[in-house]
Parts: C-alpha cells; structure tokens; sequence
C-alpha cells in the first residue's frame, strides 16, 4: 500500500480507506491558505484513489527530466521566477521517453541526450483558469557530452537554462517546487 502525499496548509493526516477520506482531506487542502506542507492519507491505494481524482481533476500526464555533464554539471531552467527542471505535457500517442526527451530539447535547446533512465514520478495540483488540475510527471535523467550552449524557450516562459554544478543545489532547493526537490532526491539517490 502506498500513502498519497498532497500539498496543503498544515501537516494533516486523514487515515480511512473509502472515497469520503479521499474527498475530506482535498476538501482540506482546497480551503488552505499554504501551499507548502502536507496532507498524508494513510490507508488509500492509489489504484483506488487515481479513477475518483479524475472525476474531480483534469488530468495531465507530463515527462521531464535532469541532465548531467560528465563533469556533475546539471541543466536547470528559470520559470516564472523559480528554479525549475524542463518538462511538458506527453502529446497523444507519444511515448512518456520520447516526451521527456522532446521536452528538455524544446525548452533548452540542449541536445545530444543520452543515456535515458527512469527516476520517479510526481503528482501535485494547482488551479489553471478557473479549473482544478492533477498533474503526473515521469521524471528521467540523461547524460549528454558537455555543457553547451542552451536556448530558453521563452513563450514557455522560461527565462534561462543554466548549468550548475552540485555545489549551488542548495540554491535551487531553497527556490523550486517541492516535487522538484523530491526529482532531486531521487537522482542523488541513483
């Protein structure tokens, strides 16, 4: 059994295995304040919790990833202000691979991409004109040769690809999105 994590105002667990748990704790983070701690349902298989947040969410299915210079260098992006890692929808009938590697090349302009492998996946919400979104991103991490240039792709309203080197990670964590520092975790743990 797996426990689904949700963003919300106060660390809140809700323990129950039925739809109604599932609705209350959303309920919960809907009329929260913070975005920054977490609801913990205990209890709720997400086979079972998936079907029903569909029928209150749009659902998005997006791939990413991080890449990394064989000198530690990793390709970070500025979005909207915040660190981020490139990542976009997977189009229809595209692969989740080929979509994480479309979308990294799109949004920085960095390519050859080699070395493809599965990270993790991360779930979060937010609110995109008026509607409420749930949001699946496959995480992978790439190699490529060297640092080279990057191209921003700002009608995505990036507005710069950067190389970092491990040491300025800190950096990048004390201003991202927790889903991305949780990408971050699993490819330090790879």
């Amino acid at each position: 059994m797996q426990d689904i994590q949700i963003q919300a105002d106060k660390p809140k667990f809700f323990d129950g295995t039925g739809e109604d748990t599932l609705f209350q704790a959303l309920d919960w983070v809907q009329k929260s304040d913070n975005e920054a701690a977490t609801v913990l349902l205990t209890g709720i298989n997400i086979e079972f919790a998936l079907p029903l947040l569909k029928t209150r969410f749009k659902f998005i299915r997006a791939a990413g990833g991080i890449v990394e210079t064989p000198n530690r260098e990793i390709l970070f992006i500025r979005r909207l202000g915040c660190w981020d890692l490139p990542k976009g929808k997977v189009e229809e009938n595209e692969a989740i691979e080929v979509a994480a590697s479309r979308e990294i090349i799109e949004e920085t302009g960095v390519e050859p991409l080699e070395n493809q492998m599965f990270l993790c996946s991360t779930w979060h919400t937010y609110i995109h004109k008026g509607k409420d979104v749930l949001k699946e991103t496959t995480w992978y991490s790439f190699s490529t040769p060297e640092a080279m240039a990057t191209k921003p792709q700002t009608e995505e309203d990036i507005s710069s690809a950067e190389w970092l080197l491990p040491e300025r990670i800190n950096e990048v964590v004390n201003d991202t999105y927790p889903s991305i520092i949780d990408v971050i975790r699993a490819f330090q743990a790879r």
